[in-house]
């Protein structure tokens, strides 16, 4: 009895002397540091959704300890990998998983998989690069297509480079301005025009064969999105012999897609999974740039818009979804009209036409009547005999 009350207070002690994680007070996001992600950016995305909840995993007390206040003041912080911290435990609804600078474990990947198909409603977003080899290069894009196969995503980020000649800044055609207002998810491009992508990688995703196929919108999976795309001047190029791209080749030029998301079923719902060919944070120049080279970009902006949309707090974006779907019911509500017209004036066109052959039946009729009466034989004259 001695013991058992002894362990009791051990575990009493135990409990206390362990940091308490405070109960969250807005939608919790856990974004990942535990790979080496660069901070650059972090602190824009934190301000521009102060709903949020913010945790940070770093992994280890070194790092948790030389993080800038505008991180550590306005985050939880929290210590390990994706492995040892209980995602389901701290209500995480978001997980963001920049461009990675070190290979995340095959149990963590697991433990990805496992949170996100725990219950509907979540979102994995994950971020990788172009080929080109720095900060990553293929080997980022590698770590990030092992995500998407394990938690069952579709989606891949092909072994090459994303280039535009037309839409980027200073004339460098790998500082692309992507066009985030392209969205197939119209919540999207609320106040959105251009993106930085830098240095992107192109989306593709795999068939039920196993074949890589370009991401558009003419051959994408069943609830798959395009979220960001080049403009129409995009071009593919090869920066790296280390992996070969599997859906696009060199030379490839179009609207070529840079970030999309796709709705995976769990439990009677679905969670979504991002994949972009570029990082919202702790790249070279990541999405979250508001001005480049004199450029001023819709960075902060569309990040805001895809956590809105993606963890289903939607905020301003439930009114813009309104607006959005407008169109679409004014263009159904004329359909309507326009066809309820046309099926009168059809209506109208077959009494007329009725009427119009009786009257032209009639007018036969009067001719055919006419010309027989024309060719009766005249009459002949009667003699009249005079009696004298």
């Amino acid at each position: 009895m001695k013991a058992k009350i002894v362990a009791t207070v051990l575990i009493m002690v135990a409990a206390l002397a362990a940091p308490a994680i405070p109960a969250p007070v807005g939608f919790p996001i856990l974004v990942d540091l535990s790979h080496k992600q660069p901070l650059l950016g972090l602190d824009v995305i934190m301000r521009v959704v102060p709903e949020a909840q913010w945790y940070v995993l770093v992994r280890t007390p070194e790092d948790a300890k030389v993080l800038p206040p505008s991180i550590a003041d306005n985050a939880v912080v929290v210590i390990g990998d994706l492995s040892t911290v209980d995602l389901g435990k701290l209500g995480i609804v978001m997980v963001i998983f920049g461009q990675p600078q070190a290979p995340p474990s095959p149990e963590e990947i697991a433990a990805l998989a496992k949170w996100l198909k725990a219950a509907p409603g979540r979102a994995l977003w994950v971020a990788a690069d172009s080929d080109y080899p720095a900060q990553g290069g293929p080997q980022s894009q590698e770590w990030a297509n092992m995500i998407m196969e394990v938690v069952g995503c579709r989606l891949r980020i092909d072994y090459a480079s994303a280039e535009d000649r037309v839409s980027n800044a200073s004339g460098a055609g790998y500082r692309v301005l992507a066009f985030g207002n392209v969205s197939e998810v119209p919540e999207l491009r609320y106040g959105v025009d251009r993106v930085l992508f830098h240095g992107p990688g192109p989306i593709a995703w795999i068939d039920d064969a196993g074949k890589w196929r370009k991401l558009t919108p003419a051959e994408k999976p069943a609830n798959a999105y395009i979220i960001v795309t080049t403009s129409p001047k995009g071009e593919i190029v090869k920066n790296s012999q280390v992996k070969l791209p599997n859906a696009y080749q060199p030379g490839d030029r179009g609207a070529i897609t840079l970030m999309a998301a796709e709705l995976i079923p769990v439990k009677g719902g679905y969670s979504i999974v991002l994949l972009s060919g570029e990082s919202p944070y702790g790249a070279y120049q990541p999405i979250a740039t508001w001005m480049y080279y004199g450029n001023v970009l819709s960075g902060p902006r569309f990040i805001r818009n895809v956590i809105l949309w993606a963890t289903g707090y939607m905020g301003e974006l439930k009114e813009y979804a309104k607006l959005a779907a407008l169109p679409d019911q004014i263009r159904s509500e004329f359909d309507a009209r326009l066809s309820r017209v046309e099926t009168a004036i059809a209506g109208v066109s077959s009494t007329l036409n009725a009427a119009l052959a009786l009257a032209a039946l009639a007018l036969i009729l009067a001719i055919a009547a006419l010309a027989l009466s024309l060719r009766k034989p005249k009459a002949t004259q009667e003699t009249v005999v005079k009696r004298d």
